[in-house]
């Protein structure tokens, strides 16, 4: 009899605490992508510094920013890591293709990033806000020129001279076969003793759209660059209120088969002229221009502002309110006119 009273007693203390001891505490239990316990009825979101992903500890919501420069040239496809990455800017180089420089400051494991190519000096005044370790394979004449002799504070890791943190696929035909992954840019940063970030600068974050206020039927967005290979088109996910991203008419995959998605789609406007005959390209990067931002199936027409290279690019709307974006990954879409566009 004994006995079955103390397996009562404890059946009942087992539900106390995994039930009513949190209404007795006044506690509140979040559902979400984390568990937040917290006494009364104000809550501590963490939201990741770079993208606004919401994230357990204030040690990873600040993580030191790394930019790669990853190629988009057809011979190079499937690109690899891409889609972990926390914010990408899209520009054309020469002959018209476009190429990505990726930032990541995140905890993932990514075994694979790349192929890494060369720099171009509008990625530069773009990534510079961020103060990042910078990961590319040489560059453009001016590019590599700038950071030498300009002020600049990202911390330059050529693979020319950095070797080590990189590797080449025998698999892959050079110069589309340099990559690196997770594990080599964490000996990056140790090797530099890049443990603490700057406190850059970082946009606003929201809530995304609840799934009954999303709009049912959304254009597409389009980018058309110059060759068919190019073209890109954004489709909105109303589920999981985000955007896939398609290229060549096809959906944008890795080379593990994953997806390219994006919680903020932008594109802006940067005036741009062809410098050589090679066709490298001059961008403005400073300044204002165009933008179209495009979140929680919504369009918001507006302007990017962006008053020196140390600055952050803002965003702002028709009455000049800067906008909020949603907590994930943003992918920025440079274009030369309005008239690469489609929505």
């Amino acid at each position: 009899m004994k006995k079955l009273f103390y397996f009562i007693l404890a059946l009942g203390i087992i539900g106390l605490s995994g039930c009513n001891l949190v209404r007795i505490l006044n506690y509140k239990m979040i559902s979400g992508p984390n568990l937040v316990l917290r006494q009364g009825n104000e809550l501590e979101i963490i939201r990741r510094k770079i993208d606004g992903q919401e994230v357990t500890s204030k040690t990873e919501a600040n993580l030191y920013p790394v930019a790669v420069m990853i190629e988009n040239a057809a011979d190079s496809w499937p690109a690899s890591g891409l889609d972990k990455a926390n914010l990408v800017i899209e520009a054309i180089t020469e002959a018209s293709i476009p190429r990505f420089v990726a930032l990541y400051a995140n905890s993932d494991e990514i075994k694979k990033i790349g192929p890494v190519r060369s720099a171009r000096p509008y990625y530069l005044d773009w990534i510079e806000p961020y103060q990042p370790l910078y990961m590319h394979v040489g560059g453009a004449p001016e590019a590599l020129r700038k950071i030498r002799t300009e002020n600049y504070d990202l911390v330059d890791l050529d693979q020319f001279f950095n070797d080590q943190f990189y590797w080449r696929d025998k698999w892959r035909y050079a110069p589309h076969n340099v990559y690196t992954s997770s594990d080599l840019i964490k000996q990056a940063l140790a090797d530099k003793n890049l443990n603490t970030p700057t406190d850059y600068q970082t946009w606003t974050y929201k809530a995304g759209l609840e799934l009954d206020k999303r709009p049912a039927s959304v254009n597409d967005i389009q980018i058309n660059y110059a060759q068919q290979y190019y073209k890109v088109k954004w489709q909105y996910n109303r589920e999981e209120n985000n955007y896939i991203r398609y290229q060549n008419g096809e959906i944008h995959k890795m080379s593990d088969g994953e997806w390219i998605k994006a919680k903020n789609v932008i594109v802006q406007v940067n005036d741009m002229i062809v410098i050589d005959e090679v066709g490298r390209k001059k961008i403005t990067t400073t300044g204002e221009g165009q933008a179209w931002i495009f979140r929680d199936g919504e369009t918001i027409a507006g302007k990017w502002t962006k008053e020196d290279i140390n600055q952050k690019i803002k965003y702002l709307d028709d009455k000049g309110n800067e906008v909020e974006l949603n907590g994930g990954t943003t992918w920025i879409e440079v274009i030369p006119n309005n008239e690469f566009i489609r929505y």
